[in-house]
């Protein structure tokens, strides 16, 4: 089929202007705009008005789907916060390992014994699906919010997951194609793929890093496409070496870039977000009216029933597999279980599978394979794509709300501080459903924190780059709380001003020789806690096992009064508030009523004293590690 070049770019215009429309009648409408992209697509194809034909273009749709999933791949790595992941690594970790494999398994029985696939076709098909990626993932949680562990989980499944998946599937196919081949050589295949992705991305990140921080080296009007140059560049090297190992290399260099503190790191995400969402709006319209409705349809109902046996069945017993002994809630699994739609990267592997099998070689006729069953393929993985994306895509919202796991600026709570004061503080905002995020220039703190399950930054709170690091602009409130009353105020100071967080609580040590409180309230914030606290002391105190969590229930004689006017004296640190099921950070402004819960920090022996200041009845608790 012959096209001038003329009909080409008029296609190409159409596209993106369609998929613009997408975006913008989908932010609009608060729908994902996969959703929109599909229908807008299909409406644009062959079965719709006829005004784009991916035949048109041959081998060159499947250029531009390469390209495109190159750099949307790397401005996944790019935007994956390392802080987090280390927090959710095991989940993340274990999803995309033993809850690939069920997924596998799962899948490739359902198409073999429910839609009637061939064995061998069902285990190509079972290794594409085991992929999600963030060209799904990422729009649909920059539309529905989730907190914050939640959405690192799935968007790092989604980012891991994508060369892994693709390695798998064409060692898979290869493996089928070649008689001698054995499982072993595939699995050596497979890890050599793997390992030569990781290994030019890690090489290739950190030069591209250093080469960013050198000052006066490049102009900040090119810096931008340097980068884009050098990504494409790292992929075409890896692809050449090993095939579909570019796409590991392009994740593990964003993830390696973003770790480099690189001047100008926001403005570098923002062109590479912008550019995602334009090649994602491009390979969403061009892959939905690439494939014809009849094709689908051919599928039928067993089709049908192999994408709502992956999404209800496979999908949750992965989920529950991957995330045992974790310290993730229920409520948590049961969202990671709803949400896994599949991509660009699984209709694109698909497609090269089905122009492999297209040829009709003695390799695909000796492994029992034909064209008809590359479109049959492509026809199933284009059905789950729509289905999930479709279904999740509408439901994920609601979903969330119903579960509780939605996220909102006040339940994003950044400690600085990582000492055991913190880290206790911390914790209990966890306990009550809160989303603490600790920053400390002490490499040691920060190890600590980690290891107890929780996000943690090493780096100076007073940085422009390091509260970037800590998103900041989305935290509910900040809680100033080193040994440095001083960097407490600052880091405050600055979060109010800069970042207009809405809390900020500034723990004052010695109120003679720092901040006063009409200081402190002229940034808009509290003393934090009480009037002063010895961070110092109170952090022995809890290391030596002298202080404990100690939470009482608020009487009348206290009701109506401020943390300051109770005068808890030095032995109480008061640092939660409950009433009902709303949790506020104590501080010096803060008026308690009857049937509050005062969650506070207690020297042995000041329990009685506590109690009987707050009327109320205590009971004991240990002080979280």
């Amino acid at each position: 089929m012959e096209v001038t070049a003329q009909k080409l770019v008029q296609m190409i215009a159409v596209a993106i202007a369609v998929g613009m429309l997408a975006q913008v009648l989908a932010h609009k409408a608060r729908l994902p705009s996969i959703v929109l992209l599909l229908g807008l697509g299909i409406l644009v194809g062959p079965d719709g008005v006829g005004w784009i034909d991916t035949r048109a273009f041959g081998r060159g749709l499947e250029a531009i789907v390469t390209i495109a999933v190159a750099l949307i791949l790397f401005e996944g790595g790019l935007q994956l916060h390392y802080v987090d992941l280390a927090a959710v690594g095991r989940s993340v970790r274990n999803l995309v390992t033993i809850g690939a494999a069920i997924t596998v398994v799962g899948a490739t029985a359902a198409a073999h014994l429910v839609a009637g696939f061939p064995l061998r076709l069902a285990l190509l098909f079972g290794a594409i699906v085991s992929v999600t990626g963030p060209t799904v993932i990422n729009p649909l949680l920059d539309r529905v919010r989730v907190q914050r562990r939640l959405d690192t989980i799935l968007r790092g499944e989604g980012i891991v997951i994508d060369p892994i998946g693709a390695i798998f599937a064409v060692v898979v196919l290869e493996l089928m194609l070649t008689a001698d081949s054995s499982i072993w050589t595939g699995m050596q295949e497979f890890a050599i793929r793997m390992g030569l992705g990781v290994a030019i991305g890690l090489a290739g990140g950190w030069v591209l890093g250093r080469i960013l921080r050198m000052r006066r080296l490049l102009e900040p009007e090119v810096e931008n496409l340097v980068v884009l140059a050098w990504v494409l560049a790292l992929f075409a090297v890896s692809e050449r070496l090993a095939g579909e190992s570019g796409l590991a290399a392009v994740v593990i260099a964003g993830m390696t870039v973003r770790r480099e503190s690189i001047p100008r790191q926001h403005q570098l995400r923002r062109f590479k977000g912008e550019l995602s969402v334009l090649f994602i709006s491009l390979l969403f319209i061009l892959l939905s009216a690439h494939l014809r409705l009849s094709t689908i349809a051919a599928v039928g109902w067993g089709g049908v029933a192999v994408v709502v046996l992956l999404m209800w069945v496979i999908r949750p017993l992965g989920v529950l597999a991957s995330t045992v002994r974790t310290d993730l809630t229920w409520r948590e699994r049961l969202f990671l279980m709803w949400i896994c739609p599949r991509g660009v990267v699984a209709i694109s592997i698909s497609s090269f599978i089905a122009i492999l099998l297209a040829t009709g070689s003695p390799a695909v006729t000796r492994a029992r394979l034909s064209p008809q069953a590359g479109e049959a393929l492509v026809a199933l993985v284009f059905l789950t794509i729509a289905i999930t994306v479709v279904v999740q895509g509408i439901t994920a919202a609601p979903v969330a709300r119903l579960l509780g796991v939605a996220a909102t600026s006040s339940r994003h709570v950044v400690v600085v501080g990582a000492n055991a004061l913190g880290r206790t503080f911390a914790s209990l905002l966890r306990e009550h459903g809160l989303e603490p995020l600790l920053i400390d220039a002490n490499p040691i703190n920060v190890a600590h924190a980690r290891r107890a399950g929780m996000p943690a930054i090493v780096g100076n709170a007073l940085e422009r780059e390091v509260l970037d690091e800590a998103q900041l602009g989305d935290a509910g409130a900040v809680v100033g709380l080193t040994a440095n009353q001083e960097v407490n105020f600052l880091a405050c100071q600055l979060a109010a001003s800069e970042y207009h967080v809405p809390d900020v609580h500034p723990v004052l040590i010695d109120r003679e020789k720092g901040p006063r409180n009409r200081l402190v309230r002229s940034i808009g914030g509290e003393p934090g806690f009480a009037e002063q606290a010895d961070v110092a002391q109170w952090c022995l105190d809890l290391d030596r096992g002298d202080a404990a969590i100690f939470t009482v229930e608020v009487g009348e004689p206290a009701a109506r009064r401020t943390i300051e006017d109770l005068d808890l004296g030095p032995d109480v640190l008061p640092l939660l508030l409950l009433r009902g099921g709303d949790v506020r950070i104590c501080h010096v402004g803060l008026r308690c009523a009857s049937g509050d819960r005062l969650v506070a920090l207690v020297r042995d022996g000041a329990e009685a004293s506590l109690a009987e200041r707050v009327s109320g009845a205590p009971t004991m608790s240990e002080a979280p590690a």
